[in-house]
């Protein structure tokens, strides 16, 4: 399996206008590993391109390149914050839970970890 870089995929560099939060979680050795390969999508229906670079976990969407997520890591795998996109040309959403629970989802994806179902509905309820 390859490594993900920035000059994989058509990327945008994060806006000036942004939020930030933390998120309480830690991954083992061999999850970070897995997360740091970052993912390149395949097909049209693959909404996310994700590379890692400068302990930072970029997550971006995959048809226009917008940058969503940056999220920082410590060296031992911590979150250590969460940087969001707010420009409203770029990025709609503004509920910060909704957020969280998709960041989680897109950190367990790379993982290999199990959880999104419950991820997913606590996403859903959020933005009810």
């Amino acid at each position: 399996m390859s490594i993900a870089k920035k000059t994989d995929w058509k990327t945008l560099d994060m806006p000036k206008k942004t939020a930030s939060f933390s998120l309480d979680i830690s991954l083992t050795e061999s999850e970070f590993s897995m997360l740091k390969r970052g993912h390149i999508p395949c097909e049209m229906e693959d909404k996310w391109f994700e590379y890692f670079e400068n302990n930072i976990l970029h997550i971006h969407r995959s048809w226009t390149g917008i940058c969503i997520y940056m999220v920082q890591f410590s060296e031992d795998g911590r979150v250590e914050k969460v940087v969001v996109n707010r420009d409203k040309e770029q990025y709609k959403e503004t509920n910060i839970e909704r957020d969280k629970a998709q960041v989680m989802m897109r950190i367990n994806n790379l993982c290999g970890r199990s959880g999104n179902a419950e991820l997913m509905l606590k996403y859903i309820k959020s933005g009810q």
